[in-house]
């Protein structure tokens, strides 16, 4: 039935199978595709019932019936007796564990024959198992080679068919020519469209330079004449006050003509000059005290508030004085009705 299969190391692995028959519960059979891969192609329990359609038909024993019925009846009961007792210990099912062997290796030739059709040769590993199946007793590979194999024939690959000629269909010179012209305009109005476009932002550049110019100028002329109407207001209020009280009259309106006046030129710098309101104000606390334009005007001064660290010093204590700074005693102590009365 396997003639035209070549099996090498399988007697090594029936000889296994019959010493261990006793022992074995399980049989696997895998196909080696790799090194590392061993997919499984069956399995089958080592007993009668799944192997009983590989399990061949015993012609000696039908004969030694037959002898023994034809013989002393006595003795072949106390003979048969034996060996049944014998037969019992060494079979599964009714089935002696040497001829489960022998269908074992006929169940591992006919799954071999189903799965190398088409193939020249190809490796195959047997595991036995005992137990429950959870250890392996004896495992190893065979190989099997088709003795029927052929190699497929040879496909003739048919060369294409060559294309038909066609004619040339490529412009002509003059086409071309007209395409590099086209070309070479619409490079022209590109440049031309960017130049006109630089001028134009240009153009806008001046024009808003101009427009902050001359507002910069109404904005200083307007501060001029304001300065002018307050100093107008002022001598028309003056004249039209009564020779009482001219001078604490006229002292008031110069303490109020300077404020104002202080208020008016601060604003004007500030448009001018780009300088923020607290500064100006600073600027008149030191223009307005002599003592801190002499310190100013020190050497040793100057070269204390130059350094980074003497500024924060004096800076954070300024904060701490506004911070520690009482009321006075006499306001404090003072009812407001009291103080109203003084005033």
């Amino acid at each position: 039935m396997y003639d035209h299969l070549q099996f090498e190391k399988l007697d090594e692995i029936e000889k296994v199978i019959r010493e261990h028959c006793k022992r074995i519960t399980l049989i696997t059979l895998h196909e080696v595709a790799d090194r590392n891969a061993y997919p499984q192609i069956g399995r089958v329990t080592f007993g009668a019932v799944d192997l009983g359609a590989f399990i061949e038909a015993d012609e000696n024993n039908e004969r030694d019936e037959d002898d023994d019925e034809d013989g002393d009846e006595s003795d072949g009961d106390e003979d048969t007796a034996e060996e049944t007792l014998g037969d019992l210990a060494d079979a599964d099912n009714g089935v002696p564990y040497l001829k489960l062997a022998d269908a074992a290796v006929a169940w591992i030739k006919h799954l071999v024959s189903q799965n190398i059709i088409g193939e020249r040769e190809a490796k195959f590993k047997v595991n036995l198992w005992r137990g429950k199946g959870d250890k392996v007793i004896y495992s190893s590979r065979f190989l099997v080679t088709n003795l029927e194999w052929e190699p497929p024939a040879a496909i003739v690959a048919t060369p294409p068919a060559l294309p038909l000629a066609f004619p040339d269909t490529s412009p002509e010179p003059r086409t071309w020519r007209a395409l590099g012209e086209g070309y070479t305009h619409l490079i022209a109005l590109m440049q031309q469209s960017y130049q006109h476009l630089a001028a134009l932002q240009g153009a806008h550049i001046t024009a808003t330079s101009g427009q902050l110019a001359r507002t910069q100028k109404s904005n200083e002329n307007i501060v001029g004449e304001l300065i002018k109407l307050r100093i107008g207001a002022y001598e028309v209020e003056a004249n039209s006050r009564g020779q009482e009280g001219d001078s604490r009259v006229r002292d008031d309106l110069a303490k109020e003509f300077v404020s104002q006046l202080g208020t008016l030129g601060r604003a004007w710098v500030a448009s001018k000059a780009g300088m923020p309101p607290e500064m100006l104000e600073l600027a008149d606390i030191v223009g307005s005290s002599p003592e801190l334009q002499e310190a100013l005007k020190n050497p040793a001064v100057l070269k204390v508030l130059r350094e980074e660290k003497s500024r924060k010093e004096l800076a954070a204590l300024l904060i701490l004085a506004t911070q520690t700074e009482a009321p006075p005693a006499n306001d404090a102590g003072t009812p407001p009705q009291d103080r109203a009365a003084a005033a």
